[in-house]
């Protein structure tokens, strides 16, 4: 098994408890996913979440696609979060809103 799946086995928390718990550590801050130093939009603290420390442009591509694998569960696109984010809606305002989405995303596929 390689790293990248026993990272991903290793991950238990949803989305939206990634910014409940994880966002009381860093400053929420709108147009881009890190200032450098303890500010993160959703996406940035999703990264962050999984081991970008909010500078090393070359590690920040993988956490990315981490955080992008991390959303595709919840059934919102990482666009929704980030116009989410920057029009002023608290980390712990977009967790409840993709709880919300989630539910919805999960009792449609059981109808099908």
């Amino acid at each position: 098994m390689g790293h990248q799946q026993q990272q991903l086995l290793r991950q238990e928390l949803t989305v939206s408890q990634i910014l409940r718990v994880y966002g009381k550590k860093f400053t929420q801050i709108t147009g881009q996913y890190s200032d450098g130093h303890d500010g993160r939009c959703a996406i940035g603290l999703i990264m962050s979440y999984f081991g970008w420390n909010g500078r090393d442009d070359y590690r920040a591509s993988r956490k990315l696609l981490n955080a992008l694998v991390a959303l595709a569960h919840t059934g919102a696109s990482k666009d929704l979060v980030i116009q989410l984010n920057d029009s002023g809606m608290s980390f712990d305002e977009l967790a409840d809103y993709l709880d919300q989405v989630q539910v919805l995303t999960s009792e449609d596929l059981m109808h099908y």
